[in-house]
């Protein structure tokens, strides 16, 4: 089967498969440090960051702190039938809306969609109409493989290009379709650099936020796809909302686009050793400052 790189191909083009080059053998990880109200710090320095691999220590030999460095975000929407709802498809507009407004000129946007398949909507580009054009052509329909969409769409962008680099799905959380589970994809995307930021759009009944929320007997489709995104986000650096109203909707596509400005990378060369996971940990000495990055790595 011949697969197309997503750089390569023509913006609007549906139904392609998108794929990308092999990364080199430098392990990479893509941080955000956040303070005690989950505000982004943006001047850190490499002194002020340490990494260990399984609880050793790692020279940093590559630090770069972000903002300087076009990152390319791949926009995941949901185009299944479950999101034929005016709140959810607005919900998807408004916050690919709010990411792009935030964004850098020389910052770059892919655009895929999935139901039951997955598919490229328009390749890497700078030129924001043409997303919003492919967001418009996106009408809901099928069944919603979101699992295997997130599996196929981290991998793409994690061999693609050395710099700031994000998922920003935007679903209702809900999955019918998918031939791998959620811990299925979890063990094989931990591994990747690549933040995965979620926003699932619920209705108020199934948000444990909201004054209408009726699900604290029985837990809804929707809240457990929207806690199964959630950890997505936690073990690959990212961050999840579950949002019910346009206020949360605008509140987390301002604080995605803000960290997307200020993602760290930071490189090491990794110890010798067998090919299997390995579990790393970056801290900062900066006092009251967490870092968030993925997991771990498999050494190629």
């Amino acid at each position: 089967m011949c697969t197309v790189a997503l750089a390569a191909l023509p913006a609007g083009v549906p139904g392609q498969v998108l794929s990308f080059p092999a990364r080199g053998d430098l392990v990479v990880f893509s941080a955000t440090a956040v303070d005690g109200k989950g505000r982004p710090v943006t001047n850190l320095q490499r002194q002020d960051f340490r990494i260990f691999e399984e609880g050793r220590p790692q020279p940093i030999s590559r630090f770069h702190g972000g903002e300087d460095l076009p990152a390319r975000v791949l926009l995941l929407v949901d185009g299944s039938g479950s999101m034929n709802e005016e709140l959810k498809m607005t919900s998807v507009r408004f916050a690919a809306e709010r990411v792009l407004d935030a964004l850098s000129e020389e910052d770059e946007v892919a655009l895929a969609g999935f139901d039951s398949r997955y598919w490229g909507v328009v390749a890497f580009t700078r030129d924001r109409d043409a997303i919003r054009a492919g967001l418009a052509s996106v009408e809901p329909f099928g069944s919603t493989a979101l699992h295997d969409a997130l599996d196929k769409a981290a991998r793409d962008i994690a061999t693609h290009g050395a710099g700031r680099r994000a998922v920003v799905v935007i679903s209702d959380g809900v999955d019918t379709a998918s031939e791998r589970t959620p811990d299925e994809v979890l063990a094989r995307s931990r591994a990747l650099d690549v933040p995965i930021y979620a926003i699932t759009a619920v209705s108020p009944l199934d948000d444990p936020e909201s004054d209408l929320y009726v699900g604290r007997k029985r837990k809804s489709a929707a809240l457990a796809g929207s806690e199964a995104l959630e950890r997505y986000a936690t073990l690959s650096g990212g961050a999840a909302f579950r949002i019910s109203t346009y206020a949360a909707l605008r509140e987390a596509a301002e604080r995605i686009s803000v960290e997307l400005k200020h993602q760290y990378r930071l490189g090491y060369d990794p110890p010798a050793g067998p090919a299997r996971f390995r579990r790393v940990e970056v801290r900062t000495t900066r006092k009251g400052v967490t870092v968030r990055t993925r997991s771990g790595y498999v050494p190629e």
